[in-house]
C-alpha cells in the first residue's frame, strides 16, 4: 500500500497538540455565592490552626480583576493531601472567584509540612486574557522552613516576598493573613512554569 502526500500531511497534522484558547470569562453562578471558599466541611473541625487568607487580584495597570477564578489545593494540618490518609472533614481543594473589587477570602487550616517543604497552598489562577492558567504558591510569614523550601529557594530573594502571605492579626480563633495577586507590573507575583 502506498501513502499519498495528502495522507502523509493528514497523519503529521493529526499529531499536533491542540491550540490554546483564552481563559474565561467565568460564570459566577457556578461558584459559591459570596466568592469565599471554606475548605473545611462538616461540623467536625479538622486538626490544625484555622486560618483566613484575604486578598485581591490586580491586573498589570493595578486595577482589580473582578472575574478571576482561583483554584486552591493544599495538605491538611498533618501534611496529608486528600487521600485515604487525610481527615474526612477536610477537602483541601476549592474554587472561588474574585469579587467586583478583586477581593477573595479563603477559610482553611494551616497546611502541615510535606517532604521538607514549608507550609503552603498551591494556587491556579484563571482569568480573561490569559491563554494558559497561572500557577503559584502561597507561603506563610513566620512558618518554619521558608529558608530551605526547595521551590521557594529557587526564586530570587528579592521576589520571594510576592509568595508570602503576611500575618494580619487574629480573631474568632482564626489567624489572619493578607495575600494579593499581581498579574504584571513592579509587584508581579512569581508564577511557576508547569
Amino acid at each position: 500500500m502506498t501513502t499519498t502526500p495528502r495522507a502523509m500531511r493528514e497523519m503529521e497534522t493529526s499529531r499536533l497538540p491542540s491550540g490554546s484558547q483564552t481563559v474565561g470569562p467565568f460564570f459566577h453562578y457556578g461558584l459559591l455565592e459570596n466568592g469565599d471558599v471554606p475548605l473545611i466541611r462538616g461540623t467536625d473541625a479538622p486538626a490544625g490552626q484555622r486560618i483566613r487568607i484575604e486578598g485581591r487580584v490586580f491586573d498589570g495597570a493595578g486595577d482589580p480583576v473582578n472575574d478571576a477564578l482561583l483554584e486552591i489545593w493544599q495538605a491538611d494540618g498533618f501534611g496529608q493531601f486528600n487521600t485515604e490518609c487525610a481527615e474526612a472533614s477536610f477537602d483541601g481543594f476549592g474554587r472561588l472567584h474574585s469579587r467586583e473589587d478583586g477581593s477573595f477570602v479563603i477559610d482553611t487550616v494551616l497546611p502541615g509540612r510535606v517532604d521538607g517543604q514549608a507550609s503552603h497552598l498551591n494556587l491556579h489562577l484563571f482569568s480573561r486574557g490569559l491563554l494558559n492558567h497561572l500557577f503559584t504558591r502561597i507561603y506563610f510569614e513566620g512558618e518554619p522552613g521558608l529558608d530551605s523550601d526547595p521551590m521557594l529557594t529557587e526564586v530570587p530573594e528579592a521576589r520571594r516576598r510576592t509568595l508570602i502571605a503576611r500575618r494580619d492579626g487574629s480573631s474568632d480563633g482564626l489567624d489572619r493573613y493578607r495575600f494579593d495577586l499581581h498579574m504584571q507590573g513592579s509587584e508581579e507575583t512569581v508564577f511557576f512554569a508547569l
